[in-house]
C-alpha cells in the first residue's frame, strides 16, 4: 500500500483503520505516515491526522520518538487545523520535553483566549496545561485566571466542563 495514495482515496474512518492496521507496528511505514503528516500537502496532512491519532490510540510508543517534530510543527501554524488539533490531542498524553515546556506552555494559552480556536483545541490544551503544571506548580497562577475568563465568556459544554474539571485540579497543586 502507497499510504499518500490510500490517504487520497476517501476521508473516513474506515480508510482511517484500514490505513492504521497496514501500519501497525511498523516504524518504517510509520515513517511514510509521518512524511504524510509533516508535508505541506493540505489534503494529504489533513488526512494523515486522523490516522496518526489512531496510532496514536493503538500504539502511543510509536509515536512518542516525534514529540519533538509535533510541537515543532505545531509552533509553524501553515497547516490544517485537524493537524493542530491531533498534535495537541497527543500532547496530552505524552511527557513534553522541558527544552519545549515554555513554548508549549505559551502555545495552549493562546489557544484558550483566541476567540477563534475550536472547542476541541481549548479543551486539549486546558489538559496540557494541567499536565504541565503538575510539573511546574508555579505556572498555575498564570493558567487559572486565563481558564477562568475562558468559562466566563465561553457557553461550550466541552469547554466549560473541561475547564471546571481543570481548575478544580489546579487548585489542588
Amino acid at each position: 500500500m502507497q499510504i499518500k495514495a490510500q490517504l487520497l482515496t476517501e476521508h473516513s474512518k474506515k480508510n482511517t483503520d484500514r490505513i492504521r492496521k497496514y501500519i501497525g507496528t511498523n516504524e518504517r511505514k510509520l515513517a511514510q505516515l509521518m512524511n504524510c503528516f509533516f508535508a505541506n500537502e493540505y489534503q494529504v496532512s489533513q488526512r494523515a491526522a486522523m490516522v496518526v491519532s489512531a496510532v496514536f490510540d493503538n500504539s502511543p510508543e510509536l509515536i512518542m520518538p516525534f514529540t519533538h517534530q509535533l510541537i515543532d510543527h505545531l509552533l509553524t501554524e501553515t497547516f490544517h487545523i485537524a493537524i493542530k488539533r491531533n498534535i495537541i490531542r497527543i500532547l496530552q498524553f505524552v511527557e513534553i520535553p522541558e527544552e519545549k515546556v515554555s513554548v508549549v506552555f505559551d502555545h495552549c494559552l493562546q489557544n484558550i483566549v483566541s476567540k477563534n480556536e475550536p472547542i476541541a483545541v481549548k479543551a486539549f490544551s486546558m489538559n496540557v496545561l494541567n499536565n504541565i503544571c503538575d510539573h511546574f506548580p508555579e505556572f498555575k497562577h498564570e493558567v487559572i485566571p486565563v481558564i477562568q475568563l475562558e468559562l466566563e465568556r465561553n457557553e461550550s459544554a466541552g469547554v466549560l466542563n473541561r475547564g471546571k474539571k481543570v481548575l478544580e485540579a489546579l487548585k489542588t497543586l
